[in-house]
Parts: C-alpha cells; structure tokens; sequence
C-alpha cells in the first residue's frame, strides 16, 4: 500500500508568497544563502527540510512558519 503524504501548510504558503511576489527560487536562496536546491525541495515537498531552513525561508517571505492543515 502506498504511504500517503499530508500536504505541508507551510510549504504551500510559502509556494503562494513566492509566486504573489513573482520571486524565483534561485534568488530567495541567493538572497538566504541556500542552494536553490535546498528551496526548491523545501518548496514542493520532496524532503523533510530542516526547521532552521523552513524558519529562514518563512521570515524571508514573511508567512507564519507553525501554520497547520484545516
């Protein structure tokens, strides 16, 4: 059977300010620091991301980084 993912809340937040501001992954990394890498996993949910990543990139976008699902 297939594990089945819950939807981060705050990675969707931070996918919508990204694309609101109409700001590249690549430069929110430069801009942090990171390697676009490191923002594109966090930013589509390919890996588990560290919470000092998530928190840089949410104050850096200004978003609520203990937002949780509805």
């Amino acid at each position: 059977m297939p594990e089945v993912t819950i939807p981060d809340p705050v990675a969707a937040a931070a996918r919508a300010a990204v694309e609101a501001r109409g700001i590249s992954a690549r430069k929110l990394a430069r801009k942090l620091g990171m390697k676009p890498r490191t923002v594109l996993d966090f930013l589509h949910e390919r890996r588990e991301t560290r919470h000092s990543t998530k928190l840089s990139i949410c104050r850096e976008l200004g978003i609520d980084q203990e937002q949780r699902a509805p």
